[in-house]
Parts: structure tokens; C-alpha cells; sequence
């Protein structure tokens, strides 16, 4: 039964559900507390690109003094938390060598991947992921003179492969692995497919769809850089008005409109107290009062909360 058949047992107020499986995951939740483990040594450390794709917490991060550094030529004798996405091996190494400390904090889903890629990097093999993604470039750089990416949607250059891998980026849809699996098949004698979509990334991606069906209105909470994110506001738009926000701020009247059921979802880098305040945020926005402290407190949306 939709949410919206029940408004007259709420007395017709507006009700906001949160998704399961919503906000950290445990790759980026490993990843910060390996960065904070780090500076509470008191040694000098920074991050290799951006620890997670929110661009709060990297905010925060940097106020308890662990820096972003891209430049890494000028990187030397540092603790280096390598970030949740991964890095390409070429940098790993030079860091390696400039005498820098590692702290891997790759997700260990991420590292799985990268050991596949590397593991098959004399056959044929596609990546599918966005080519911008830096867990997709880093992957890149473990394949050989096979390896390509592949883009969800693109078709692939058809020949007729005696041996094809593919492998994914672990924030894609698996609907998208699957479509790039039919299409090459007909094409190869012997494919090997790793299926390295993170459980979780398909697990949140569920829940936030079957929210989506159930709701007049998703709001998508993360990172504007969230490839995880985008994926879920993608999901949701397909079922009901979806928006993507990164923090409350951007919330306003004529966004919410008249919804009176909503949906939140966040992704994988979006920390809880975020989406406490784009909770608080609506209900500040249409003058009820009511507001929660903690994540716990907010309704989450299972089957049989209709």
C-alpha cells in the first residue's frame, strides 16, 4: 500500500522516511577513522587527493589539521592516507619511493577489484565505469594493453574475443553490468565477469528505489562529485520528482512543494549529522514543529511502515 493511502491515519500531516542502508558505508567509514588514527600520532599527514567524496568532511578533516595534497612531486617524507577510492599504482609507487609512510585506506572492495584487474592484465578486459571517476583511473593503471573503459550505455568495439573479462566500477547499478554481459557475450568463446558492484552500493540502491515508488517527492542527499549519489538520484527519478542536494541549505519551499510524503537517501560519503539537518530543514520549512537529534530518531522506511 503506497505511504500516501495512510495521510488520514497521520492526520493528514506531511511524513518524511529515510531509506535503509542511507549514509556511510563502511569503505569511507574505515577510511576516516584510519585518517584520524594518523594525526592523532602527531606526525605531519595528508591525504592523496580527496579522502571521500564529500566535500564537508574532507572540510573537517582539514580543520584537525590532515591536508589535501595533489601535487605529488612535492610530496616527501609525509604520512600519506591513500583515499577510499584508490590511486593509480604509478603514484603509489612514486610516493613509495619518496619516502613517504602509507596509510592504505583504499576500500577493501575497491582493492579487490584492483587486484583482479591486475591479476588478468594480459586479456582482453573492460572496465565499466565512468572514466573520470578516480577508482575508475585507478583501476586503469593495474590492467595492460587490453584494458579499456567502457562507459554504462556505451556499446563496445564488437570482435570476436577468444577470452574477454570485464570487471566494474563498485558504485555502478548492476542492471548496467548485466546489459555490457549481453552484449559481448554472443561476441566471446570464454568471458569472465567479476562482479566487484560493492553489496552495499546495491543494497542502498534498492531501499532508495523502493522509497522512490512510495513517496510524492526523494530528496538525495551528497557530494555533487558522488558517483554513488548521482546513481541513486538517477534510480529515484525514474518512479517520482527527485532531487539531488548536498546539504540543507539548499533546501526551499518550492522545491518541497506540496509533497506530503518524502523520501531521503543519502550515499555513501554523507555523514549522519547531514542528513539530520536536511531532516529538521523540511519540517523548519513547513512550519512543524518537530525536529530530531540523532539519526536513529528519523522514520525509516521498511515495507511495513505502510
Amino acid at each position: 500500500m503506497p505511504l500516501s493511502d495512510n495521510l488520514f491515519q497521520n492526520g493528514g500531516r506531511m511524513q518524511v522516511f529515510l531509506a535503509e542502508h542511507s549514509g556511510f558505508c563502511f569503505g569511507v567509514r574505515r577510511a576516516v577513522k584510519m585518517a584520524l588514527a594518523a594525526h592523532n600520532s602527531n606526525d605531519d599527514v595528508c591525504t592523496y587527493g580527496e579522502l571521500i567524496h564529500n566535500p564537508q568532511i574532507v572540510q573537517k578533516l582539514e580543520e584537525e589539521g590532515i591536508s589535501v595534497c595533489k601535487d605529488i612531486e612535492h610530496i616527501k617524507g609525509k604520512k600519506v592516507v591513500i583515499r577510499s577510492h584508490g590511486i593509480a599504482r604509478e603514484d603509489l609507487e612514486l610516493l613509495q619511493a619518496a619516502g613517504n609512510e602509507i596509510i592504505d585506506a583504499t576500500c577493501p572492495y575497491v582493492k579487490r577489484a584492483q587486484e583482479l584487474v591486475s591479476s588478468v592484465k594480459d586479456l582482453p578486459l573492460l572496465i565499466m565505469g565512468d572514466p573520470d571517476h578516480p577508482e575508475v583511473q585507478a583501476l586503469l593503471s593495474y590492467g595492460g594493453k587490453q584494458t579499456k573503459i567502457i562507459q554504462p550505455g556505451e556499446k563496445p568495439e564488437f570482435q570476436n574475443w577468444e577470452t574477454l573479462c570485464i570487471v566494474s566500477q563498485t558504485t555502478q547499478k548492476l542492471s548496467n553490468l548485466q546489459e555490457l554481459v549481453a552484449q559481448v557475450l554472443p561476441h566471446t568463446l570464454e568471458l569472465r565477469v567479476f562482479n566487484t558492484i560493492c553489496n552495499a552500493t546495491t543494497q542502498r540502491q534498492e531501499a532508495a528505489l523502493q522509497l522512490a515508488k512510495n513517496s510524492d517527492l526523494m530528496i538525495v542527499i551528497g557530494g555533487k562529485h558522488s558517483a554513488n549519489t548521482r546513481v541513486l538520484q538517477e534510480l529515484c527519478q525514474q518512479v517520482t520528482r527527485s532531487f539531488h542536494i548536498e546539504t540543507a541549505a539548499e533546501l526551499t519551499p518550492e522545491l518541497l512543494n506540496d509533497a506530503q510524503v518524502i523520501g531521503l537517501a543519502a550515499g555513501a560519503s554523507t555523514p549522519e549529522e547531514i542528513i539530520v539537518e536536511v531532516y529538521n530543514q523540511i519540517f523548519r520549512i513547513k512550519g512543524e514543529p518537530h525536529s530530531v537529534q540523532q539519526i536513529e530518531e528519523i522514520p525509516v522506511y521498511k515495507e511495513e511502515s505502510c
